[in-house]
């Protein structure tokens, strides 16, 4: 692949295009720092989604922010037209990725090549994310090469001290001088991937207050909080402060996240999260092709925080990879191989 030749004094109108859902978000997010350290005075937009565009908030790398889902496609391209952006690179080749800088009429397009639409991109960089060889976050770093960009950034969500002091303030209230040691166990997940049970959420989550490990704080949407509430009544060594009360906001929920000494969760969006926010994590992953921890899993400066659990077989081995989860696997519902006690026995030699 040529490369795009600017100078690094150049005051160039860059557009990155990511509108899919939270985690594909998170593991973008080291692409604002790449192009702004590369291009110092450039000017950084990112079109998004309304519901992911508090990742994004108070961070120091980027000058603007586009919401796609607030008008319609013809509006989005004449707000983007009029804009006179220099380049556009979308990070994954949707259709209004693809489409929209296209009529635009931005002049440098850059994208994956592994769609037919991936023809309207001026610059296509060939890439077989479905194989998952590489980390999400590195497969977008990959589509900088042509502008130069060869070093390793990583995702970092931004927090203002206002909302460190409110996330602060709220743990203080619920859990007293004991918020200063919290684990939060987030079972939901967007359904992208097999999950661990929530059943094994809950026995760990009693497993941790029985030993006096730490407190503990279940966190979920509304549907799923008021789910944990009712399965609260079987276990008694659980009661309703060891749950959110009602669903925060996305930057309330950040930083609450932040003040966790440990995030348990399935490979979901709030993992990504926290892994941003450089908390600790254990994180749940199936080795379904599409869903791997290759792909989906940590990416950061200090993988020994991070814990990657996947399913092995009764010998301790590893699952040999899948395409699609289906009855006729041998070790179908593997992710119920992974037990309550092997991860509780790794909390207990963590140093919180």
């Amino acid at each position: 692949m040529k490369k795009i030749n600017f100078k690094k004094s150049d005051s160039i109108k860059i557009l990155l295009f990511r509108t899919d859902k939270l985690g594909d978000v998170v593991l973008s997010l080291e692409c604002i720092e790449a192009l702004k350290t590369l291009y110092p005075k450039s000017h950084i937009c990112f079109a998004m989604q309304s519901y992911t565009a508090p990742l994004i908030e108070n961070n120091p790398f980027l000058d603007e922010t586009i919401l796609t889902d607030n008008c319609s496609q013809k509006e989005l391209i004449r707000t983007i037209k009029n804009k006179n952006f220099d380049i556009s690179i979308s990070l994954f080749p949707s259709k209004i990725a693809c489409y929209v800088p296209f009529f635009a009429r931005i002049p440098i397009r850059i994208g994956p090549f592994s769609k037919i639409r991936s023809l309207l991109f001026t610059h296509k960089i060939r890439q077989k994310r479905s194989l998952g060889e590489k980390n999400e976050a590195q497969y977008n770093l990959d589509l900088l090469k042509p502008l130069g960009c060869e070093k390793k950034y990583f995702p970092k969500i931004y927090l203002s001290n206002e909302e460190i002091s409110q996330a602060k303030n709220y743990l203080h209230n619920k859990f007293g001088n004991d918020a200063k040691k919290i684990i939060i166990l987030h079972p939901g997940s967007g359904g992208s991937s097999k999950d661990w049970k929530i059943q094994n959420y809950f026995s760990l989550a009693e497993k941790i207050v029985q030993n006096n490990i730490a407190k503990v704080l279940i966190t979920g949407s509304q549907t799923e909080l008021n789910t944990y509430k009712r399965l609260m009544k079987n276990h008694p060594l659980l009661d309703q402060n060891n749950l959110l009360e009602n669903q925060k906001s996305l930057r309330e929920l950040l930083s609450i996240i932040a003040e966790a000494k440990l995030f348990l969760s399935n490979g979901t969006g709030p993992l990504h999260c926290a892994i941003a926010l450089d908390v600790p994590t254990i994180g749940f992953h199936t080795l379904m092709r599409s869903c791997k921890p290759n792909r989906w899993g940590p990416f950061c400066a200090n993988m020994k925080k991070h814990t990657i659990i996947t399913p092995t077989t009764s010998s301790g081995e590893r699952i040999p990879e899948c395409i699609s989860c289906n009855k006729k696997c041998p070790y179908y519902l593997c992710m119920d191989r992974i037990l309550v006690e092997d991860i509780f026995e790794i909390i207990k030699n963590t140093n919180l």
